[in-house]
């Protein structure tokens, strides 16, 4: 066996374990940065939103009257209510007199020109026009609304269906970790 070069099993098995200890502290930490970075995006969505609304409830020419551009009750124009969504009547829409529909018409914010596309918003599950129906704006998981101070907030459904009885919980509001879009 003069001559032969390798490497002996002693050799191999402390090569294993130092890569096995390697990887038992960075597979951790990237799984972190990827929570991170959907926590980010969520982020950056909502203050894209908030922008958008922002502008579009100070275009004084277009927007007299105090309008919001959510969809509101039995509203098929902008100028809707705000405040926390409810299914008042338990019909699982948000769609009726009794109900408050704050949710953010995204598609008529891309239409004025707030927003690049109704696609912006990476995590918005559904225009708001939709909502209570299996029409889908986007891929994303979160319902996007504004509440009672004016500020954008997000809606994941987590143990709701709609079209049933709908309950915001929450703890279905805000960033949920592990959702997005």
């Amino acid at each position: 066996m003069k001559g032969q070069k390798g490497f002996t099993l002693i050799e191999i098995i402390i090569v294993l374990a130092v890569i096995g200890v390697l990887a038992a502290i960075v597979v951790p930490n990237v799984q972190g940065f990827l929570g991170q970075g959907k926590q980010r995006s969520w982020a950056a969505d909502r203050d894209i939103l908030q922008a958008a609304v922002d502008a579009w409830r100070t275009d004084i020419e277009n927007r007299a009257g105090g309008q919001w551009p959510t969809i509101g009750a039995q509203q098929a124009t902008p100028g809707g209510t705000i405040g926390t969504p409810s299914d008042n009547n338990t019909d699982g829409d948000f769609m009726d007199a009794a109900d408050t529909n704050s949710f953010i018409d995204i598609a008529l914010l891309a239409t004025d020109g707030f927003l690049k596309s109704a696609s912006t918003v990476k995590s918005a599950a559904k225009d708001a026009t939709n909502v209570g129906s299996t029409n889908t704006n986007n891929n994303g998981s979160y319902y996007w609304y504004i509440d009672s101070n004016g500020l954008v907030q997000s809606w994941y459904p987590a143990d709701d269906t709609l079209g049933t009885s709908v309950d915001i919980d929450s703890g279905e509001l805000g960033f949920q970790t592990g959702v997005y879009p």
